[in-house]
């Protein structure tokens, strides 16, 4: 049955609050946890997005008002790898409001809409005005420790990792063998690439291929021939050793059957395309092999992957490939090799006349000398395990977000400092709202003026830059721009057509 205007905006409605009363408590240094099943299992667990993907309803039209909340946080998540619970409680607020305006007073959604853009860019312009650079390591501790739930062990244990590997390095985090929390730096180098092909993947839970001690292919071409790859993949064979192929592209029969072996386990392959393009693609795979080893097959030289022998691959300790990024360490690379690739870098750097290319060898260099720490999380259980590494995840990424464009105000007052009485403006004081709430206080707005906000740790109302109550601003942005964007097709729905439903032949 395919329903019309309000009724369908009220079933999308009942979806967007059914995901957002699920995660609603877990805002704040006074949250609490949820557990959700997890392959037959209980999880204990506060990280937003997680939770947001488990909720489900058998309404198919309440469905889809989950699933499109479900999509605010996804996105939160691949922007800034945090804020994704006050982006659900944005988008709800914004919807809530917007829909009120459209019933009662009559409003036009598609103006609403327009009028949601235009608050949201003001918004946006706010953050930016008011954000201030981080500021010495007491900075980067209360971030991380506010975005690992005020846990300020794993505070200053994601201080220290950030101040050693700098704004450029790679954070990765794996099990532990016992309860402490470690982290060892070493050489390795994050792409903004993933991989190819979603079979690739061999960690579903995850979203990721992960493979030890790796064979790397290095080539600037397109690999349509499969033949081509054989000579790889049978050496790859003979060593035990599974292989991660960086080209331009796979394509063609290459693709088809790179796919069909996958499929049949009878290879250990992952494959990304190589960043860059043209000249600047085969100067990156040369970073790559800085770190690696190996050879790099030039087309433009005439190069022949299929004449490939053991001594030209690169070697990895550990690769990690998601669908955006891939992490390759190397814990045996040639610390002078990668010194005589920085100072070659250096000098073009210095010789640079142009700001843009400037700042992308200025990249480059970052992701040659950052390195990557693995820090290994501790637990006592299991259960524990778990919750604790989407606690540190979520600090790691607010803290590099921090790094990269500074900090605001935290507590919600960012936003809420931008809320008026006005439609859709008032959303933006729900933050500070749930924080307060969650600690089982009502906000006190006479009390909001002059930088004073509350203080869910101490239940006080005081000047939280002072205190030490501080998020990424590129979190905050992210949340308001992931929430509007949904909003504003909620706002603009009036149908809701369903999954059509097959015939049951008894």
């Amino acid at each position: 049955m395919i329903i019309f205007g309000e009724e369908a905006r009220e079933k999308l409605m009942e979806g967007i609050n059914l995901v957002a009363d699920t995660v609603v408590g877990t805002l704040g240094p006074k949250a609490k946890t949820v557990i959700i099943k997890q392959n037959g299992n209980p999880v204990v667990i506060n990280d937003g997005v997680s939770i947001a993907k488990s909720v489900w309803s058998e309404d198919p039209y309440v469905q889809m008002g989950i699933e499109l909340i479900q999509e605010v946080a996804s996105q939160a998540q691949d922007k800034s790898g945090d804020g994704t619970t006050t982006s659900i409680i944005l988008a709800r607020e914004l919807c809530r409001i917007g829909m009120k305006d459209i019933k009662e007073a009559g409003l036009d959604p598609v103006l609403l809409k327009k009028e949601l853009d235009i608050i949201v860019n003001d918004v946006i312009e706010h953050l930016d005005a008011i954000s201030r650079p981080i500021n010495g390591r007491g900075d980067l501790e209360n971030v991380a420790t506010i975005a690992a739930n005020n846990d300020a062990e794993l505070g200053m244990l994601i201080a220290d990792v950030v101040e050693e590997i700098g704004k450029d390095g790679v954070i990765s985090v794996e099990d532990g063998q016992n309860i402490e929390t470690t982290y060892k730096v070493t050489d390795g180098m994050e792409l903004e690439r993933g991989y190819i092909w979603h079979g690739m993947v061999n960690k579903p839970e995850q979203g990721m291929c992960e493979y030890d001690d790796t064979l790397i292919l290095l080539t600037n071409s397109t690999i349509v021939n499969f033949e081509d790859l054989i000579p790889a993949l049978k050496i790859a064979e003979r060593e035990q050793r599974p292989l991660l192929v960086i080209s331009k592209d796979i394509e063609g029969k290459a693709f088809n059957n790179v796919m069909a072996n996958v499929m049949a386990n009878t290879i250990r392959i992952c494959a990304i395309r190589a960043p860059e393009w043209g000249d600047d693609q085969i100067e990156i795979l040369n970073d790559i092999s800085s770190l690696v080893g190996g050879k790099v097959f030039n087309t433009e030289v005439n190069d022949d992957i299929s004449k490939i022998t053991l001594e030209d691959f690169g070697n990895a300790t550990k690769i990690k490939v998601d669908r955006t990024s891939t992490v390759i360490v190397n814990d045996n690379a040639d610390q002078k090799v990668i010194d005589e690739r920085v100072s070659l870098l250096t000098s073009l750097m210095d010789n640079q006349k142009n700001d843009w290319f400037e700042e992308k060898i200025h990249k480059r260099i970052g992701k040659l000398t950052g390195g990557v720490a693995v820090v290994k999380v501790g637990a006592a259980t299991e259960t524990e395990l778990r919750e604790r590494k989407e606690r540190l995840d979520d600090a790691l990424n607010a803290t590099k977000c921090a790094v990269q464009e500074g900090i605001v105000v935290g507590g919600g007052m960012a936003l809420y400092d931008w809320s008026k009485d006005e439609s859709l403006y008032q959303a933006f004081s729900a933050p500070a709202r749930v924080i307060a709430a969650n600690a089982g206080f009502t906000l006190d707005d006479t009390r909001l003026e002059g930088g004073i906000g509350f203080n869910a740790n101490t239940n006080k109302y005081e000047h939280l830059f002072n205190s030490g109550i501080i998020d990424p601003v590129k979190v905050t942005k992210n949340a308001v721009l992931t929430a509007a964007s949904i909003a504003g097709l909620v706002l603009t729905t009036n149908v809701l057509v369903p999954e059509k439903e097959e015939p049951q032949w008894g």
